[in-house]
């Protein structure tokens, strides 16, 4: 008893790090200067306008609250944060009013009517985005893309489409060097996207997060278990290893998780439920993301977990010191044994499913743009193996019945240049089927070659096997095209192509015939090859569809001059066909003279 008396016994806290409100306000608004930083340069004076019109308005509204209440005024820096981190939630050319309403919801509402600092149910910058996204979803959802050269103080831009709204469509296809799907993690990864003034900049946001977290004002656990489940959600409602680090640095993932959620007031207070605490956020926000109709997510995940936190605290509490049991035994530290467990699995799960999907996906058919506006061709794509994969669409019109059937298959060409397969999506449900084994594992000239076509050439299977083989000769033009064309900038000739199919040289010509007498402007397109000083075979891309198709036999076999001495270009100088003729007579001139003169 002696040796105790000798000790003193204090209120807690015993440990204290010498940590003030002030210092840890001044340390977040350090940490958010690169994401500041960032946002200016890529958005402009105006964007740096609306963050200090939102720092203003909190800073005015927690002020004059505490006036009305006859209240101390505070300078904890609280309100400073809170501002800046809205308004870096903020459209770059967002009203001016929009920062002062919701500075003053996220101050006034949010913080100080639920008694001040520390007694917030939720996180007010986060609750207010919320609130102005509700009120104003035409402006909170309108932005423009990065533009350094091009910034000034005005409210006045283009607005475009982000990755989570438009995809890489938004994104530049080369970036830094890298094209494709780096070029797009490269541009997210330093900003030079669409979005929010301080959230598009990944490396500010994990610059900014990095200080916290060596400054201890934050804990890791928080951002780093956020992210991790972010990433195993990604993977598993997206299926695709490539979308994880597209998810990850766009939209407000990055800025949310290290600057919101983890919010002291609306954190939970023990570190193992910091844990749960993220994985829900990285549930939620990836749900609302993949299966909600706002593209975005993490303000609403932080605003409901922020919901649940306080029964975490009072429900999920660490094992006391000494802690035993009815039965005398110590307490087992299930929580946090579990919150590891969880880490452990996420993590093994991403090493172990990542490495699969990503060789998958990485030869998986890509999808190709048309080459030409082909008639039957609705979408194609092609695998890395040389494999082009497409849908294409039709009708047969059967004479006998006065009826158009419906067509619709999907078709592989294999690397070998032969049809792989053909699936029927949509036929006759009569009876009237395309004969699929006429045309399965055959060439294109073994295609072309095909007259008989059936028993009964009168049948309506011939029809529609006539029309398969229209569009199967279609898809093999696409690929030959796409496969070997080189772009060339002609009056009518947009591509050369190195042909495999009918050898020489072949060229991909577009044009219009106006039929005067229906007042209508026909659109054509041909694939001309020259060989040898004359036309080779023409193929028929687009033409009408109505009967006014060109001549070929007119042209075929035919030396350029033969083909400029052409006149009577049809029997009847006024009909439609004459002037298909003469169109396609002057895009065969232009063929010749690309290849040199018609040597």
């Amino acid at each position: 008893m002696a040796e105790i008396s000798n000790y003193k016994v204090a209120a807690p806290p015993q440990v204290s790090d010498g940590a003030s409100t002030r210092r840890i306000m001044l340390d977040v608004l350090i940490a958010l200067l690169p994401c500041l930083a960032a946002g200016v340069l890529f958005f402009g004076l105006y964007a740096l306008m609306l963050v200090a019109i939102c720092t203003a308005a909190c800073f005015a509204g927690e002020q004059a609250y505490n006036l009305i209440r006859k209240k101390p005024f505070t300078f904890d820096l609280s309100a400073l944060v809170t501002g800046v981190i809205l308004g870096l939630n903020l459209p770059p050319r967002a009203p001016w009013y929009i920062p002062v309403v919701g500075g003053l919801f996220a101050i006034v509402i949010v913080k100080m009517l639920f008694g001040g600092l520390g007694k917030n149910f939720a996180n007010p910058a986060a609750a207010s985005r919320v609130f102005l996204l509700l009120a104003y979803s035409g402006a909170m959802t309108s932005f423009i893309g990065a533009d350094i050269s091009g910034n000034i103080l005005s409210a006045d831009a283009v607005t475009g489409a982000t990755y989570l709204g438009g995809g890489v469509a938004a994104l530049a296809e080369k970036f830094l060097g890298a094209e494709g799907y780096w070029g797009y993690v490269l541009q997210l990864f330093f900003g030079f996207t669409g979005g929010s003034i301080g959230e598009t900049c990944a490396l500010a946001v994990l610059a900014g997060g990095a200080y916290l977290i060596a400054r201890r004002v934050i804990d890791w656990r928080i951002p780093f278990s956020f992210l991790l489940t972010a990433a195993a959600m990604t993977l598993l409602c997206y299926g695709s290893a490539r979308e994880i680090l597209l998810q990850l640095f766009s939209g407000g993932l990055m800025f949310g998780a290290f600057f919101m959620a983890t919010d002291y007031a609306t954190s939970p207070k023990w570190k193992y439920n910091r844990i749960l605490y993220g994985f829900g956020l990285g549930v939620i926000t990836v749900v609302i993301r993949r299966f909600g109709s706002y593209p975005e997510g993490v303000s609403l995940a932080i605003l409901f977990m922020n919901l649940l936190v306080p029964a975490m605290d009072r429900f999920l509490l660490p094992v006391r010191f000494g802690q035993m049991t009815k039965k005398g035994r110590p307490v087992p530290h299930l929580m946090q044994w579990m919150m590891r467990g969880l880490c452990i699995f996420l993590a093994a799960a991403l090493a172990a499913a990542v490495p699969p999907v990503a060789v998958a996906e990485y030869n998986s058919p890509k999808s190709a743009a048309l080459p030409a506006p082909f008639a039957h061709i609705a979408a194609m794509s092609y695998d890395r193996a040389g494999a082009y994969y497409f849908t294409v669409e039709g009708e047969a019109y059967l004479d006998e019945y006065d009826y158009r059937q419906p067509l619709e298959y999907k078709v592989t060409i294999g690397a070998d240049g032969k049809v792989a397969s053909i699936l029927p999506v949509v036929q006759s449900t009569a009876g009237y089927t395309a004969e699929l084994s006429l045309f399965a594992g055959k060439t294109y000239e073994e295609i072309a070659a095909l007259d008989d076509l059936s028993a009964d050439s009168l049948t309506s299977a011939t029809y529609t096997n006539k029309a398969l083989k229209e569009m199967l000769l279609e898809c093999f033009t696409a690929k030959d095209i796409h496969k070997n064309a080189s772009p060339v900038r002609g009056e009518y000739v947009s591509a050369a192509v190195n042909s495999e199919l009918f050898g020489g040289t072949a060229f991909l010509a577009q044009g219009t015939a106006h039929l005067e007498e229906y007042d209508y402007d026909q659109a054509l397109c041909y694939y001309i090859c020259i060989a040898d000083g004359k036309v080779g075979k023409i193929v028929p891309v687009v033409q009408s569809t109505q009967g006014f198709t060109a001549e070929l036999a007119l042209f075929e076999g035919k030396t350029k001059e033969e083909i400029e001495g052409l006149t009577d270009l049809s029997s009847d100088s006024h009909t439609s066909a004459t002037r298909t003729n003469t169109a396609l007579k002057g895009m065969i001139l232009e063929c010749f003279s690309l290849t040199g003169g018609g040597q």
